[in-house]
């Protein structure tokens, strides 16, 4: 079955850092990204991951009785917002489960995992 894992953080953890807290953070927790990549890619070669730019770079485009509304966004009640996502193929959930658990994020922020509908 197609899985989306979707990864949701604090986006804002980023920007309460000094540069060197954020540099030193990522430098500690870059080996077990690469080893959650690795874990992913044996687990289907074909997976697709992107990570996404930060919220504030986003635009929302609506459409109300004809007329196309675009703000910036997304602007949500809470501070976990996806910052990407892996689209993998996996034989059943709970080895979706098992490998949304080594995934860095789900340390700090959470997994969503989505089964994808294919038609």
């Amino acid at each position: 079955m197609l899985y989306a894992l979707l990864v949701y953080a604090d986006q804002t953890r980023w920007g309460e850092m000094s540069e060197e807290e954020a540099a030193a953070a990522r430098a500690e927790s870059m080996p077990r990204w690469i080893a959650a990549f690795e874990e992913l890619e044996r687990a289907d070669p074909n997976k697709q991951g992107i990570e996404l730019d930060a919220a504030t770079e986003a635009k929302v485009v609506r459409v109300r009785h004809g007329e196309r509304v675009v703000t910036d966004g997304p602007f949500a009640e809470t501070k976990e917002l996806i910052g990407g996502l892996f689209l993998t193929r996996l034989p059943d959930l709970d080895e979706a489960i098992r490998l949304a658990s080594i995934v860095p994020a789900a340390e700090y922020g959470s997994i969503e995992i989505r089964p994808v509908v294919e038609r």
